[in-house]
């Protein structure tokens, strides 16, 4: 990823970002095509580890099996920027966040495989995750059907292009012109623009 030292986004903001933003672009290598899922996953340990699971029927998981190494895609929120909004002449950009992390996946054992699927209910349901129905046959038989993996964190990059390039008057014009835009992940980028402003001021 092309990252100019002004966009780089410290570790903490990186894995911060990453527990926010957790429906991931899983990318592996294999042969003349790139393998692709889309997966949630649990950020642990501070962003050194991650969690998910694939089905087994996902050639994906096949390839993971082996020890494959992955890359995961985390994105956040984007919003077009228009050259108008600066003080003097421009061109069009586009104003992003996401985290890039590269690492080795091993595969989990069903007793793994089990408490990574029990950690999403958990998190996502509350405290008593699916209650009574993961002591059920029918749910030991679904979790037949699913693989987890567990990703070794070697390398994470974060990417936050917030116009952090500008002058201070562009970028509070642009994020006030963000904020004014019905659209969610357009408020989401003026609210990420208007954070970093404050921690830098």
């Amino acid at each position: 990823m092309y990252l100019p030292n002004h966009f780089a986004a410290p570790d903490e903001a990186a894995w911060r970002f990453m527990e926010a933003h957790p429906f991931v672009l899983l990318i592996t290598a294999a042969g003349d095509a790139p393998g692709v899922s889309h997966v949630p996953m649990l950020v642990r340990d501070e962003g050194q580890r991650l969690e998910f699971h694939l089905a087994r029927a996902n050639p994906q998981a096949a390839l993971l099996t082996g020890g494959a190494t992955a890359t995961a895609v985390f994105h956040g929120p984007h919003a077009y920027v228009s050259p108008r909004w600066y003080a003097a002449p421009n061109v069009p950009t586009w104003n992003f966040a996401t985290v890039h992390v590269r690492g080795t996946v091993r595969a989990l054992d069903d007793a793994g495989t089990a408490a990574t699927v029990a950690a999403f209910s958990r998190e996502y349901e509350g405290p008593e995750g699916l209650g009574e129905f993961e002591q059920s046959t029918a749910y030991a038989a679904l979790l037949k059907g699913i693989i987890g993996f567990e990703l070794r964190v070697e390398s994470c990059v974060g990417k936050f292009k917030l116009s952090q390039n500008r002058t201070e008057a562009d970028r509070e014009q642009v994020a006030r012109m963000l904020a004014a835009d019905p659209r969610s992940e357009v408020q989401e980028t003026a609210a990420m623009m208007q954070a970093l402003q404050a921690r830098a001021g």
